[in-house]
C-alpha cells in the first residue's frame, strides 16, 4: 500500500514545478513583445545604432526566442538573472538587498493579521448580535473597503502630529550605525549581533507600514473566521458537546477553532503571497526600499532582466505559500489525508 501523504506531497511539488514553468514562459514572452527596445532604453536616445546592436548582441536579444528562453531558464536555475540595466549590477545582488526588506514587512503584517483577526472573528461569533459583534463587523468592513495606501497616509499624518518622535520613514535610524547582516532581516541580524537597540528601533519602524499593509487582510480574515465559527456551531457534534454540559470555552478553543481554522488559514496564505507583490504602494509611502518598489521601478524603466526576475520570484513565493498552506491544512484536518485513498 502506497503512502498517501507522501504521494500527495510529490503531486503538489510536481504542480509547483509546472506552475513555475508556465509562469516563466508567460512572463518571458510578454517581456519580449512589449513595445520598446531594452537595449535602446538602457543606452538612451543619443546612442548610435552600432552601440545598440552591440548591446543587443551582448544581451542575447538577437537570438531566436526559443534559444533566449532556454538560456535564461538555465541561468535562472543557477541564480543568474543577468545584469540590471538601471543599477548596472547583477539582478541577484539587487534581490538579495531588497527581498529581505519586503519579507520582513510582509511577515510582520501576517503576524498582525493572525493576532488581531482570528481572536476578533472568534469573539464576534461568540457574541453574535451584541455590541462587540457590531464593532467587529464595522472594523472588518472598514479594513476590506479602505485601500492600504490610505491607511498608510493616515497613520503617517496622525503619528507625525501626535507622536513626532515616532519613526514614519525608512527601516532604521541611521544614527544607530548598523547595516543589515547575513540574513538581511534587521530583527534577526540585530538579535544575532546583540544589538537590541537596533531590534527595538526596527520594530518601531515596522509598526506603521506593517499595520497599514495588514488592514485589508485583517478585515477579510475576521469575516471568514466569524462565518466559519457560526457555521460550525450548528454541527451535530458541537451541539452534542453542549448538551453534555461541556464548558463553552472548551468547545470554542478546542473544537470549534480547530474546525474553523481551514478557511482563514487558506486566506492567510494567499494574503502572504499577494502582499509580496502588492506592498509597493506602502513601501513607497514609507520609503521602505524593498522588493515590491524595486519591481515597480524595473517595470517603469523596462529593465528586462529585473522584470522577469521580479515576476519569477513573486510567483515562487505565491506557489510556495500555497504549498505550505496545503500541507498545514492536511495536518489540521485528518480527513484530507485519507480522501484520496477512498
Amino acid at each position: 500500500m502506497h503512502d498517501q501523504p507522501t504521494t500527495a506531497i510529490f503531486y503538489r511539488l510536481g504542480s509547483f514545478a509546472l506552475v513555475m514553468l508556465g509562469l516563466a514562459v508567460t512572463i518571458f514572452v510578454l517581456a519580449r513583445v512589449v513595445p520598446g527596445d531594452p537595449a535602446r532604453l538602457a543606452l538612451g536616445p543619443a546612442a548610435t545604432a552600432e552601440q545598440v546592436n552591440a548591446l543587443r548582441h551582448e544581451m542575447g536579444l538577437d537570438q531566436p526566442l526559443v534559444v533566449q528562453f532556454f538560456s535564461y531558464v538555465g541561468r535562472a536555475i543557477r541564480g543568474d538573472f543577468g545584469y540590471s540595466l538601471v543599477s548596472q549590477r547583477p539582478v541577484i545582488v539587487d534581490l538579495k538587498e531588497t527581498v529581505p526588506a519586503t519579507l520582513e514587512l510582509v511577515i510582520t503584517s501576517v503576524v498582525f493579521m493572525f493576532i488581531v483577526a482570528v481572536p476578533l472573528g472568534v469573539v464576534t461569533a461568540r457574541y453574535r448580535g451584541r455590541w462587540i459583534d457590531l464593532v467587529g463587523r464595522i472594523l472588518s468592513l472598514t479594513g476590506v473597503t479602505i485601500p492600504s495606501f490610505l491607511f498608510a497616509i493616515t497613520l503617517q499624518l496622525v503619528f507625525a502630529r501626535l507622536f513626532p518622535s515616532f519613526p514614519i520613514l525608512g527601516r532604521l535610524d541611521h544614527g544607530l550605525g548598523f547595516s543589515s547582516g547575513p540574513t538581511g532581516f534587521l530583527l534577526i541580524d540585530g538579535t544575532l549581533a546583540g544589538r537590541f537597540d537596533v531590534v527595538a528601533d526596527a520594530l518601531k519602524h515596522l509598526a506603521l507600514p506593517a499595520f497599514a499593509l495588514a488592514m485589508a487582510g485583517i478585515g477579510q480574515i475576521t469575516r471568514i473566521t466569524r462565518s466559519a465559527m457560526l457555521e460550525n456551531q450548528r454541527k451535530d457534534h458541537v451541539l452534542t458537546l453542549r448538551s453534555f454540559g461541556v464548558p463553552e470555552r472548551v468547545i470554542v478553543f478546542r473544537y470549534l477553532l480547530k474546525l474553523s481554522a481551514i478557511a482563514p488559514l487558506t486566506i492567510m496564505g494567499l494574503e502572504f503571497a499577494s502582499l509580496i507583490g502588492n506592498a509597493f504602494v506602502v513601501e513607497m509611502i514609507f520609503s521602505w526600499g524593498g522588493f515590491a518598489s524595486y519591481g515597480l521601478n524595473a517595470i517603469l524603466q523596462k529593465d528586462l532582466n529585473a522584470v522577469i526576475a521580479v515576476v519569477l520570484v513573486s510567483g515562487l513565493f505565491f506557489v510556495a505559500a500555497n504549498l505550505v498552506v496545503d500541507i498545514l491544512i492536511t495536518l489540521i484536518d485528518p480527513r484530507l489525508r485519507h480522501r484520496g485513498s477512498r
